[in-house]
């Protein structure tokens, strides 16, 4: 039921009502409207995380691929940057195939290194 005004025939008083009427049902319409907002951000928050949950599940556990033979506690799953000890290793023209731990896959059939980065 949409009301016609004419304005500039209304007292001051009047539209002073008006507009205090228009600012409330605007701040309802506002606050309604941020509650379906904030609703509908709380269910994509919660798809999100589930989803994460489900990729991490999916992901394979890294297990230690390369050993530091002078030191054996030092090892490195091949995800993530380089250790400085296999970096020194590579540099002073050893191969990475030499710091492989015994049963896990070898890879550098591909070309690659196990993160999928290309090899130097």
């Amino acid at each position: 039921m949409a009301m016609k005004y004419d304005f500039m025939t209304m007292s001051v008083d009047a539209l002073w009502q008006l507009h205090e009427e228009l600012r409330i049902v605007l701040a309802a319409k506002m606050a309604a409207q941020r509650q379906d907002m904030d609703d509908r951000l709380r269910d994509l928050e919660q798809f999100s995380a589930a989803s994460q949950r489900a990729v991490t599940a999916l992901r394979p556990k890294a297990g230690p691929f390369y050993r530091n033979p002078d030191q054996p506690s030092q090892v490195w799953s091949g995800r993530g940057l380089r250790p400085r000890w296999l970096v020194f290793q590579l540099a002073s023209g050893r191969k990475l195939d030499e710091f492989r731990v015994e049963g896990q896959p070898c890879m550098s059939g591909t070309g690659n290194d196990p993160h999928g980065q290309i090899s130097a």
